[in-house]
């Protein structure tokens, strides 16, 4: 296939939906925005991390290339700008993650996990009444984690735990599931996709039912 496409016949085979321009576009930025993806990320998440959000660069280029402006720069401008915000996004994500295990790991080691513990004993003096409440806010966000991944088909849930909770390569995955990686890729996009709605829509109801109870 011929992938030497000036930039201006790019941009309408990408408008156009035509396949090929969108290989063309990847053959041509894929090694660049990897490693600039990597950039961005400073060191921050996995190897998979960064290879995701070269994928989702190119599905956003393929589902936004109508909000590119050929008059106000060049696709290789708009392209790594893309991929800057998606990088950017996923390593404040991973960040959070990581904060939130780390909270919740601390509180529940202060807290004590053996069966023994009294329902009504008194928590240790160095919990304070702000590191009770953090602890129970990041608990109350698993649980809306919990309740977003129930809501995905179940091989797309058994990826997500692969990828996300076992931290297993795309091509283990691709091993122990039969799939390809373009599938295992689409499906965990629209999965991220999926998880994102939901927990956007709890987090909704969470601050509405807080501001109807100071009401």
């Amino acid at each position: 296939m011929h992938y030497d496409w000036p930039d201006d016949a790019l941009y309408t085979g990408l408008v156009e939906r035509d396949p090929r321009a969108l290989e063309a576009l990847i053959h041509r930025y894929s090694r660049e925005m990897s490693y600039f993806i990597r950039l961005v990320l400073d060191g921050v998440g996995t190897p998979q991390d960064a290879e995701e959000c070269a994928n989702d660069l190119f599905v956003a280029v393929w589902q936004e290339i109508g909000t590119f402006d050929p008059a106000r720069g060049s696709l290789r401008t708009w392209v790594t700008m893309r991929g800057k915000y998606i990088a950017l996004d996923r390593r404040r994500q991973v960040q959070r993650r990581q904060a939130a295990f780390t909270s919740l790991d601390a509180g529940e080691s202060a807290m004590g996990t053996h069966s023994e513990t009294k329902p009504f004993e008194r928590p240790p003096a160095s919990l304070t009444e702000n590191s009770m409440e953090g602890q129970l806010e990041q608990r109350e966000r698993r649980e809306e984690l919990r309740r977003a991944l129930t809501l995905l088909p179940e091989l797309d849930r058994t990826l997500v735990y692969m990828r996300y909770w076992q931290l297993a390569s795309t091509e283990a995955i691709c091993r122990k599931t039969g799939l390809t990686r373009h599938a295992i890729d689409t499906r965990l996009w629209r999965a991220r996709k999926q998880l994102r709605d939901a927990l956007e829509e709890q987090a909704h109801g969470r601050v509405g039912a807080q501001l109807d109870t100071r009401a």
